[in-house]
């Protein structure tokens, strides 16, 4: 995800909206569409996150896929970005029960 964050914040850099397909067009070919919508929403959420390298073990071995194309790499970013797009609504589920929480607490 950093690396589609760090994508974000170097087109919103340029003047320019990011949008997925110009995010699409600054990764490698194999990056799942889900974890690009995945990483624009994040960077949507906080445009201005700090991110020094992309951390993100599903894009690095993507990218090695890409040159050596090993196996192992390939099922390690698969399994990674399954993951990420089984994790997206449990996130979001958790962001809107703590906005009910904050509304809850402030109501008493």
């Amino acid at each position: 995800m950093d690396r589609i964050i760090l994508i974000a914040q170097q087109i919103a850099k340029e003047g320019k909206t990011p949008n997925i397909a110009m995010i699409k067009a600054r990764l490698p070919k194999n990056i799942p569409l889900p974890i690009i919508i995945q990483g624009l929403k994040l960077w949507l959420d906080n445009p201005n996150k700090e991110i020094n390298v992309p951390t993100e073990p599903a894009l690095m071995a993507n990218e090695k896929t890409e040159t050596t194309g090993s196996f192992d790499a390939l099922l390690s970013a698969k399994i990674e970005a399954k993951i990420e797009i089984l994790l997206a609504p449990l996130k979001d589920e958790i962001k809107q029960l703590r906005a009910e929480l904050k509304t809850l607490k402030a109501s008493h």
